[in-house]
């Protein structure tokens, strides 16, 4: 596993592609039968009142973790099979998976592309 990792790649295999740059949180590197993949763990500090408010961070973040998984997987050469939000609070812990991953790293690739002007 790696904490507070630096990643920075362009969106895709174009030589003129934009890149992205973060910090992750927590990258964990797992086995499985179709050889290794990173989870990505991003930990949110967010104060959360209820389950609603919570899903409504979840969307918000959606795509910043999809941007994470974009820039790791390009870096690596690994497949990002997952990410997950974990919501940090005094009462403990709530980890919540970003759903539709694939779609969202289509959007961050698009969005950066387009915030580009490529």
């Amino acid at each position: 596993h790696w904490r507070e990792l630096y990643v920075a790649a362009p969106v895709d295999e174009d030589p003129d592609a934009p890149v992205i740059e973060g910090y992750i949180d927590l990258a964990v590197l797992e086995s499985g039968p179709d050889g290794p993949g990173l989870i990505i763990v991003d930990y949110k500090t967010d104060a959360v009142a209820d389950h609603a408010d919570r899903a409504a961070k979840v969307e918000r973040y959606r795509l910043q973790g999809a941007a994470y998984a974009v820039a790791a997987e390009r870096s690596t050469g690994l497949p990002v099979r997952r990410v997950v939000l974990c919501f940090l609070a005094v009462d403990g812990a709530t980890e919540v998976e970003v759903t539709g991953l694939a779609e969202a790293m289509a959007e961050v690739r698009s969005a950066a592309r387009e915030l580009a002007g490529a």
